[in-house]
């Protein structure tokens, strides 16, 4: 059992899976969204904490997993909301990918509902394909966020 552990950019690369540190990034032009994920390795436990509720959110729910290769743990805890539009952290990866890559389950909590999330860089909104019924990449390459109207190049897929 060899996993690979890395630094990466906002984060780290555990077994080729990213868990990254994303952080509200408000201005006086953009809102407060009061949004995080946070990563933490405390020896062989790695610890991935993310909050995508924010005030104006209703449909909060939570949930997360864990998962242990060998001696390595992964602890992932998500407070969610079904109706929101704004995220500024990142999702962790599916359980689903941890399992193909031979991690097994010690627990599971709750269900994660968003998949296919693209975020845009300026505004941080969520375009959600499951909500819109179009997958981002399918846009015309001329379409534009609908808040900040930021071209379609400056989103980034979350989740």
């Amino acid at each position: 059992m060899d996993v690979q552990i890395g630094k990466i950019p906002g984060g780290l690369s555990v077994d080729g899976l990213e868990l990254k540190n994303g952080k509200c990034g408000c201005t006086t032009v953009l809102p407060c969204c009061h949004t995080w994920s946070k990563v933490k390795r405390s020896g062989n436990t790695f610890s991935f904490v993310a909050k995508i509720t924010d005030l104006e959110t209703r449909d909060n729910f939570e949930w997360g997993y864990t998962v242990k290769k060998g001696d390595l743990i992964i602890e992932v805890k998500v407070e969610d909301a079904r109706d929101k539009v704004r995220f500024s952290g990142y999702y962790p990866p599916r359980l689903e990918a941890w399992i193909e890559k031979g991690w097994d389950v010690v627990s599971k909590t709750g269900e994660r509902e968003d998949f296919d999330v693209w975020r845009c860089a300026a505004c941080k909104w969520l375009y959600k394909e499951q909500k819109e019924k179009t997958r981002f990449e399918e846009l015309p390459d001329d379409w534009k966020c609908p808040v900040c109207n930021a071209g379609k190049d400056v989103f980034e897929r979350i989740a």
